[in-house]
């Protein structure tokens, strides 16, 4: 299942550490945003910058 007995534990080991690794970024970088007061509309591209790439060839 993950690779063979040989490296069977090391698999293992990067299987959990990129779990939880995923888990912790996620949940730290959502903390960050409200504690920034970072909204929905911040993190969406203005109008202005959408004309513009539009106009590029």
């Amino acid at each position: 299942f993950l690779g063979g007995e040989i490296i069977h534990s090391f698999a293992l080991a990067l299987l959990i550490g990129v779990v939880i690794g995923t888990y912790s970024s996620i949940y730290v970088a959502s903390s960050m945003i409200l504690a920034l007061g970072i909204s929905k509309e911040d993190l969406l591209p203005s109008e202005k910058e959408e004309k513009e790439m539009d106009a590029r060839p």
